[in-house]
């Protein structure tokens, strides 16, 4: 007999709500998902858009939200404004997880599959609180992610050593060899700085340099050395 995938399984059902229904200081809490990206021309510049989806299994909701932004395809990057509520959600979330100073930076280049594959995979749940929009043009209130639930698997899987991170990235790999072939101390500081040095001179893309310190703060406090 084949397999057509037929089950007997009831899925759940979620009553879905909108951005738009939320007002100042509302607050949701759920496992998060982003979808697809989906690409538009307006004008003379590309566009794409991806939808958030937070469920709630408490009170049945699936909160569904829209975030656009300029597009660049050669390089599969969102080009994310200061001001817009992409930035707000992205940079409040970059906090949370990773103790970064918020409004660190003044625009987001943000490599769509490698965000995709994160949140889906790595986090588990968020909490996400509704605040006055930053640019009233957008119509909507902003989400500032205030807490985020990182899944188990995926800090028991970090790397146990910076070698074993750089076989996995290929600009980590980089900055390792190169620190190796000058015979200096390999370390997450003498890998940042070599990584700094790459993009300075143009060798790595912005995208490369922020993807490869992210996964260097995987490392545990105590890795500092092969």
């Amino acid at each position: 007999m084949l397999d057509f995938g037929l089950t007997d399984l009831v899925p759940e059902e979620y009553n879905t709500r909108l951005w738009s229904e939320l007002v100042d200081g509302d607050e949701i809490t759920g496992k998060i998902l982003i979808g697809e990206l989906e690409r538009s021309i307006i004008g003379e510049r590309e566009f794409a858009q991806f939808y958030m989806v937070i469920s709630n299994s408490r009170d049945r909701s699936k909160w569904v939200c829209k975030f656009s932004s300029p597009y660049s395809p050669e390089t599969d990057t969102l080009h994310i404004a200061v001001g817009s509520a992409l930035y707000t959600f992205l940079d409040s979330l970059h906090h949370v997880v990773n103790r970064t100073p918020l409004n660190w930076k003044e625009n987001y280049y943000l490599h769509f599959p490698q965000f995709q594959k994160t949140v889906n995979q790595s986090l588990d749940t968020v909490t996400v609180k509704a605040v006055p929009p930053v640019n009233d043009d957008e119509g909507l209130v902003n989400l500032v992610v205030t807490s985020a639930v990182i899944k188990p698997e995926t800090t028991s899987s970090s790397p146990a050593t910076i070698y074993s991170l750089a076989e996995k990235d290929p600009t980590l790999l980089q900055a390792y060899s190169s620190l190796r072939n000058k015979g200096d101390r390999i370390t997450i500081k003498n890998i940042s700085f070599q990584l700094k040095s790459f993009f300075d001179d143009g060798d790595i893309s912005e995208v490369d340099y922020e993807n490869a310190l992210s996964a260097l703060k995987r490392l545990k406090p105590s890795v500092d050395y092969l």
